[in-house]
């Protein structure tokens, strides 16, 4: 899991500029503070230089959201370009801007601090913030119905689309082999993508495309609130190499040479960055082993510019090794409180 010298330097910078923007007022939006209001101290900076960049960031912290950008136009562009670093919670959250507020922000993100977005994808990303309000208020009749997800992992729908606990359980776990995932907990926002990238065929699966395809949008919200809501168990496991398990940690928290670290977007002990970033706490191995090498070897497509990208910097040993490490992370101290 690493990313070029060059990727890290946007990813990096990516997430310290939209802090700054909401921390400092950017010189093309105006910002009126309160006359009764004190400035709060500004934080220390750090300054990093490498790879012919030097960045300069500030240390905020800012509480976690489980806010999540709707569907609509370039949703996907948003979410494949904006929030591998960004929570959407950090821009639902901002007032309204005008689009050309917007655009200022947009074109420094990508020609001065180098974002990781393709330039075309600037007029999308535009579009969909100027238009997020509209969009929002369209989604927000209908709530997903988990109980009615329950009924769908139990017994399938008249569509013709199996239970869901016929290889996930139905509790989520699936099973030891590692042949299917656990997406027990997992965030809702994720699983609904995934699904919708089996139905569109950008993620290929003999046994998943055909079973996306045969659920409806409501389908697809009903059973991810379920899975979302489950609260479960992690079945007992053998115990792994611990050289293995070692090595598997220094990836995950240090990375390697021209590699950024798993637990930089994953959070610390693969506990995931929700809504958009899987947990990997507690995965099973031989699936995150077997999801690595479909991204090395380009069959998985839904990720190439990060996940795409990290998984080909990986040689056997190490997808082992990282695949090791999370499976018991769940067990250590640092999973048990990521959980």
């Amino acid at each position: 899991m690493a990313l070029s010298a060059d990727a890290i330097a946007g990813c990096v910078v990516a997430f310290g500029v939209i802090l700054l923007a909401i921390a400092t007022p950017a010189p093309w939006i105006a910002r009126p503070v309160p006359a009764a209001e004190t400035p709060p101290a500004a934080p220390a900076s750090s300054i990093v230089t490498g790879g012919g960049v030097t960045l300069h960031s500030v240390d905020l912290n800012f509480p976690r959201s489980d806010n999540i950008f709707p569907g609509g136009a370039a949703a996907d562009t948003i979410n494949n370009d904006c929030l591998i670093c960004h929570s959407a919670g950090m821009v639902l959250d901002q007032g309204t801007l005008s689009r050309t507020d917007w655009k200022g922000m947009v074109d420094q993100m990508h020609n001065d601090f180098k974002a990781p977005f393709a330039v075309q994808d600037s007029t999308a990303i535009l579009d969909y913030i100027g238009n997020l309000k509209k969009v929002m208020s369209q989604g927000a009749g209908r709530q997903p119905d988990a109980k009615r997800g329950a009924v769908i992992v139990a017994q399938g729908t008249a569509a013709g689309a199996p239970p869901c606990a016929q290889c996930h359980a139905f509790n989520g776990v699936s099973d030891a082999s590692g042949a299917f995932p656990r997406v027990a907990g997992q965030s809702a926002f994720y699983l609904a993508g995934q699904l919708r990238d089996f139905g569109s065929g950008v993620r290929a699966s003999a046994i998943m495309s055909p079973i996306a395809k045969a659920l409806s949008p409501d389908d697809v919200a009903n059973v991810t609130a379920y899975f979302a809501g489950v609260s479960a168990p992690f079945l007992p496991l053998k115990a792994p190499d611990p050289a293995l398990v070692q090595r598997g940690a220094e990836l995950a928290k240090a990375g390697g040479p021209d590699r950024t670290h798993c637990d930089n977007c994953h959070g610390p002990g693969g506990s995931g960055e929700p809504p958009v970033i899987p947990y990997l706490s507690g995965q099973y191995a031989h699936y995150i082993a077997f999801t690595l090498q479909m991204w090395q070897e380009g069959f998985r497509k839904n990720s190439p510019d990060a996940m795409g990208a990290i998984a080909k910097t990986l040689d056997d040993q190490d997808i082992l090794a990282v695949a090791a490490y999370y499976q018991q992370v769940v067990n250590s101290p640092l999973g048990t409180a990521a959980k």
